[in-house]
């Protein structure tokens, strides 16, 4: 059921009377514009559900993990749940603040799972962004829209005739035709004209709705005695009106029983339902009253919006602190509340919530705080815009910073820049390890997160320059100190450890790193893009020395994550040389091909590659030798097949059912083709070219 119209037509009065009545149970959840995360709406969704319907109590588990597994695991529970619930009634009101394709698309998959004599109510001043059109033409929609909330003349009167003595026709049709109908505006010239003659009373409505609105409400707010009109002021920057909150701004310790007395007075004070004690203001009645202090009193608004952070912050709301400091104008106390709060909020999954902070500033007042321009390009960096992530690393790596502390826990602004351009490597991995070692050196103390990020850089940024041997400590300090401080970086860590044991040709403590990789990516349910790309990596390497089938499928999810994330130079290039190794050595030298070209333009952007410059130049020399290479006879394939065994040349004539001197034929031929004088190096280049697998 949508109901769809401007404020002040009914919209929430409606669905109450509609949810109310009925066997069906029901439950309300009410929106605001901090539910525009998919983690958060899914979070309040499963509490409301659980009042009508059977959910899982692991979906909470989930919803807590650093990255909760959403479209795997969370919405098929939820869908579950609904559609194995009896018939109920859910209301999403105010559904007008959900931007998030996430958010509309989590609602789009519980209205498809409802199950029979069970219904959706949403309430919303636009159009949601769900296939109306083909819900309505299934006969799974009901639409109540402006027209359908008018008033018409019979219920105008029966409203009309509770304020006025003797309501005539002629001035209920006058009414009437001023406010077509609105709910609100009729409400509301009842309340202004209570001691003016009912013929007057058309005359009070005029212009549009938000103009009839602001001249009826001030009428209203007007006839109230002096403290409560400045009650009613100064709580009107909250969105929801909650007495606790009322009594830090007005210090009035009656404010619930006060608000209990509006409501019942229907002073535009609705109570929220499922809210125990929160109350709300109608939107208008709200909008005029913030207008109205604004003009009576400009200097309070600032201090009532900071009394309201400080008291949401003290609370643990910082979404809601934030946008009260924005309010007051307090931009550097704003950007420091984001710097200081984002690693926590990321690692609940809260992503979308941590890109809305940054969009609530101006490109320029992020620039003008070096710690929120670094908060910007790590939150961008890891996210899935190209266009961000590249502008905003640029800037996070070029600000001006100094050793002072850095408000998200760095041990200072240097070293979480340090930090950050080690991650991206954008300069070469010489500078990547320079900034590693930076870093690491600042983040000296073992038990926080920084510390495991500083470890894993500098593991990696080693490793890329050559120094393996070198890699295995800081990387293993990551696996350790991550596993209770930084999971991500835990996991990272344990991807890169996979692939040197896998350069080393120690294949069993490869796949053991990458089985312990796993089982904290099940933990976090998903990493983030540059988290989880060594691991796949190190798989599919593990893989295809194994001659599995899966290889394809784990080859296919890294390169869609490579195509996904932010370019990080040196992962971007780590990525198409190792998918190209793998290729070859499955025997598929065209996909080979592929990569090894897109790992040749990466070097031409990004010529200090390290170890990774000349891995590309010898994926490419081998497949220069394949394309050159004479083609092998079927006879010597077979003399091929043998030669990593120890038969002697007369066992594999045995072996082969022919003659010694024809082995020793077809060996002359394998070598000359494979440019190989030895039966050694014709094994290793027949491994190279992808020939024969690994041992």
């Amino acid at each position: 059921m949508l109901v769809s119209a401007s404020a002040g037509s009914g919209k929430t009065t409606l669905l109450s009377q509609w949810s109310s009545t009925g066997p069906r149970p029901s439950s309300w959840l009410q929106l605001d514009a901090g539910d525009d995360d998919p983690v958060v709406l899914l979070t309040y969704l499963a509490f409301a559900l659980s009042r009508v319907a059977p959910v899982d109590p692991s979906l909470y588990d989930l919803l807590r993990l650093p990255i909760p597994p959403v479209e795997d695991r969370i919405l098929p529970l939820l869908a579950l749940a609904v559609s194995d619930a009896p018939p109920f009634v859910l209301v999403l009101d105010d559904a007008h603040h959900l931007a998030s394709e996430r958010c509309w698309h989590a609602i789009a998959v519980l209205i498809d799972h409802l199950p029979a004599g069970a219904q959706v109510g949403l309430g919303t001043r636009v159009d949601p962004p769900l296939h109306l059109a083909k819900m309505l033409a299934g006969g799974s929609l009901f639409e109540v829209r402006t027209p359908d909330l008018a008033f018409d003349r019979d219920e105008a009167a029966e409203l009309l005739g509770r304020y006025a003595h003797d309501p005539d026709d002629s001035t209920i049709e006058a009414l009437l035709a001023a406010t077509e109908g609105w709910a609100t505006g009729l409400y509301l010239a009842s309340l202004a004209g209570r001691h003016r003659p009912f013929a007057d009373w058309p005359g009070l409505v005029g212009g549009d709705r938000h103009e009839i609105a602001a001249f009826l409400a001030s009428e209203v707010l007007n006839d109230q005695p002096a403290e409560i009109q400045e009650f009613l002021l100064h709580t009107s920057i909250l969105d929801w009106i909650e007495p606790a909150a009322c009594r830090a701004l007005t210090g009035r310790a009656d404010a619930h029983d006060l608000l209990l007395r509006l409501a019942r007075e229907n002073l535009f004070v609705t109570a929220l339902a499922g809210h125990g004690h929160s109350f709300r203001y109608h939107p208008l009645f709200a909008e005029m009253l913030r207008v109205e202090l604004a003009e009576r009193d400009a200097g309070t608004v600032a201090t009532l919006h900071r009394r309201a952070s400080e008291w949401f912050l003290a609370r643990g709301d910082v979404d809601a602190a934030l946008r009260h400091t924005l309010a007051a104008g307090d931009v550097a106390e704003a950007g420091t509340l984001v710097s200081t709060w984002w690693p926590a909020l990321w690692e609940q999954g809260l992503t979308a919530t941590v890109r809305r902070w940054l969009e609530s500033f101006g490109d320029e007042q992020i620039l003008s705080y070096p710690h929120l321009t670094l908060t910007a390009g790590w939150v961008y960096s890891a996210l899935g815009d190209a266009r961000l992530g590249e502008l905003w690393a640029t800037r996070a790596c070029s600000v001006r910073v100094d050793d002072s502390p850095s408000p998200d826990g760095a041990a200072s602004l240097r070293s979480s820049q340090a930090l950050l351009k080690a991650t991206l490597a954008r300069e070469g991995v010489a500078a990547m390890r320079r900034d590693a070692e930076l870093a690491a050196r600042a983040e000296a103390r073992p038990g926080s997160g920084w510390y495991a990020e500083a470890q894993w850089a500098l593991g990696a940024a080693r490793w890329l320059c050559g120094a393996a041997r070198q890699a295995v400590h800081p990387l293993q300090t990551a696996v350790s100190e991550g596993r209770a401080f930084n999971r991500p970086a835990e996991l990272a860590s344990l991807g890169l450890l996979s692939l040197i044991a896998a350069d080393e040709g120690a294949w069993d403590e490869a796949d053991e790193y990458a089985r312990l990789a796993e089982e904290r990516l099940a933990g976090l349910a998903f990493g983030s893009d540059r988290r989880v790309l060594p691991l796949l990596l190190a798989r599919a390497r593990i893989l295809a020395h194994g001659e599995d089938r899966q290889v394809r499928l784990v080859q296919a999810r890294a390169g869609e994550v490579l195509e996904r994330m932010v370019p990080h130079p040196w992962m971007s290039l780590l990525t198409t040389v190792i998918l190209g190794e793998v290729d070859l050595e499955r025997g598929d030298p065209a996909a080979a091909e592929r990569w090894s070209e897109r790992a040749q333009h990466a070097l031409r952007q990004y010529p200090d590659a390290g170890v990774l410059r000349g891995r590309a130049e010898r994926l490419r020399r081998h497949l220069e030798q394949a394309r050159s290479r004479e083609p092998l006879t079927a006879a010597e394939h077979r003399v091929l097949e043998l030669l990593p065994t120890h038969l002697t040349e007369t066992e594999m004539a045995e072996r082969l059912f022919v003659s010694k001197n024809t082995i020793k034929t077809h060996l002359r031929g394998l070598y000359r083709k494979l440019q190989a004088g030895t039966r050694s190096q014709a094994v290793e280049r027949a491994r190279a070219l992808g020939l024969l697998k690994n041992e």
